[in-house]
């Protein structure tokens, strides 16, 4: 087999690849794909370092192909007082999960606000009365913002439940 250049995408790259819609789209599916049996199970590795931390997180999916994911975020929440850095920040790598090629190498940062913000919509989605219009988000700052829109995005069309 022909060896493939690995594809690299920054924030902005992905920020202008990934829409709302999209992750959220993405987000279900990839809950029914464990739900049914067709993922990887999902692994979680955290690393203490002075000032902060690094998390890994890592699952495999089944979409015909299998892949496997990992996402490795630094955790520094002084960073942008200290640095002019973002708190959190981090690379995901997506591999083919049949012969372990690495297939491309993410910025994870809007993918992370964009894939926590899917979840807590579908979350409130499933289980929410038909004729629910109040929603509570606790939380502040860019997550708690990208919650709300993911929430008014998903739940608008709550009566398509899957």
């Amino acid at each position: 087999m022909k060896s493939q250049e690995t594809l690299l995408l920054n924030r902005g790259d992905v920020a202008a690849l990934l829409g709302l819609d999209e992750c959220i789209d993405a987000v279900e599916q990839a809950f029914k794909a464990h739900a049914e049996g067709r993922s990887l199970p999902p692994g979680v590795l955290g690393v203490h370092a002075k000032d902060g931390g690094f998390h890994i997180k890592a699952a495999g999916l089944d979409l015909g192909r299998p892949y496997f994911a990992a996402k490795v975020n630094g955790n520094f929440f002084r960073n942008r007082e200290r640095f002019d850095l973002p708190n959190i920040q981090g690379l995901i790598v997506l591999c083919d999960a049949e012969n372990g090629a690495p297939l491309a190498v993410l910025d994870s940062i809007e993918i992370t606000i964009l894939r926590t913000g899917a979840a807590t919509a579908l979350a409130a989605k499933y289980p929410a009365r038909d004729d629910a219009t109040v929603a509570t988000i606790c939380g502040c700052g860019n997550q708690g913002r990208v919650s709300a829109r993911n929430l008014a995005t998903c739940c608008a069309s709550s009566s398509g439940r899957g």
